[in-house]
């Protein structure tokens, strides 16, 4: 008796596994709708009003105190994307891993979209943050880092912060939406 009901469940769970992959393998990708970039800089502020600090490959959840800068974008778009029909085509991505193969480039972000920055003299993307606004000149966003900003050998910044640069800043490189799934 209880072979004949569990050849039965072993067939079911196989054919439900067959499915979920191939439903995985037909999600098509696409442009960030701006209902959840909105959400994910809201969760970007949520981290910058927080004691979080900055750890080189940090991506904890935002009751925990340490996230990088690419975690912050990665945690931020996991939160906006509960409780919707969409997900992240990765678990988690580099800075230029995400302006490479997860995002769409953009001349005019839209809050909460992406914002990819390098050192001055390279065209590499080694930092990513979240866009908050462009005015007088300047580009505001959010973003994890970890820096002495006045050269006294002291880390002034520590952690995610609101910032912002001139709009024609060398370190800005590009902007984008994030790509995802659904």
């Amino acid at each position: 008796m209880k072979k004949i009901i569990f050849i039965p469940l072993i067939v079911i769970f196989f054919l439900s596994c067959t499915n979920i992959c191939t439903d995985t393998k037909n999600l098509q990708e696409f442009d960030c709708p701006e209902e959840i970039s909105t959400r994910a800089f809201k969760f970007a502020e949520l981290y910058a009003d927080t004691d979080t600090e900055y750890t080189w490959g940090g991506q904890d959840p935002i009751r925990s105190v340490h996230v990088d800068c690419s975690g912050l974008v990665v945690m931020c778009y996991k939160y906006a994307i509960v409780d919707t029909k969409y997900s992240l085509p990765f678990n988690d991505a580099t800075a230029n891993s995400i302006y490479t193969n997860h995002s769409t480039h953009v001349e005019t972000p839209r809050r909460g979209d992406l914002v990819f920055m390098g050192e001055s003299g390279s065209t590499l993307i080694t930092h990513i943050a979240i866009f908050d606004k462009e005015e007088n000149g300047y580009v505001y966003f959010i973003d994890s880092t970890q820096k002495d900003s006045d050269g006294d050998g002291i880390n002034d910044i520590n952690g995610v912060s609101k910032r912002y640069y001139q709009k024609n800043d060398i370190r800005l490189k590009a902007y984008g939406i994030m790509r995802l799934q659904k």
